[in-house]
């Protein structure tokens, strides 16, 4: 019985594909042998950038920062925040007003002696204009204030983290004088912190807590 020509091509096709299928098969059966199995992922909580702003801001409300940036038309004294014995009062321009200016005791450094008037150059409270009252506010709340160029002074980011670390009026809060409490926090550390949380975009915290309204008395 003779096969056709045909015939004989359909069964070397048939061949071809059976071998190539088998190889393929082998391929990768080795491979696979070959390669480890792939290392489980883990789930790790990613990063708060929000964190960058609190890891900060105990400076922010340290006493000698917060008796200027309280509640009220008046500056603060001592740990405790009290108001000023001299019943000082902020004024048009943040220094005083009548013959009670902010110049008349506070000069441009510390007088010696315990408790004697501290001072540093352009002493006084912000002006009524842009308060910067921070007392009440949450995280969140004083990040977007200080951010904000219509409460700082008009003061974009460069000009804010220069104000926060090298200010001296800032900077007097770790050296405000015999008989105080300075801000525990290193300044060279606290500034680090101010220029890696611009340098991360000066990202705020959320807020989750009821929003404190600030006021000037």
């Amino acid at each position: 019985m003779k096969v056709s020509q045909v015939s004989v091509v359909r069964i070397a096709i048939a061949v071809t594909a059976l071998v190539f299928a088998r190889t393929m098969l082998v391929s990768r059966s080795i491979n696979a042998a070959e390669k480890p199995p792939a290392a489980t992922s883990l789930s790790l909580p990613p990063v708060e950038d929000g964190q960058l702003f609190t890891d900060f801001v105990s400076v922010l409300r340290h006493p000698r920062c917060m008796n200027c940036h309280s509640n009220g038309d008046f500056p603060r004294q001592g740990d405790d925040g009290h108001q000023h014995i001299m019943n000082v009062r902020r004024g048009p321009d943040g220094h005083g007003v009548t013959a009670e200016k902010c110049a008349t005791c506070h000069q441009d450094h510390n007088l010696a002696g315990v408790h004697m008037p501290p001072g540093a150059p352009n002493w006084g409270l912000p002006p009524p204009s842009t308060p910067m009252i921070w007392q009440g506010l949450s995280d969140a709340q004083i990040c977007h204030a200080i951010k904000d160029p219509k409460q700082n002074k008009n003061r974009n980011l460069d000009q804010l983290v220069e104000h926060l670390t090298a200010d001296k009026l800032v900077a007097w809060g770790w050296d405000p004088g015999e008989g105080r409490t300075a801000i525990p926090m290193q300044h060279d550390e606290f500034s680090a912190r101010v220029k890696k949380w611009q340098a991360a975009g000066a990202p705020c915290p959320a807020d989750t807590n009821k929003v404190n309204v600030a006021k000037v008395e």
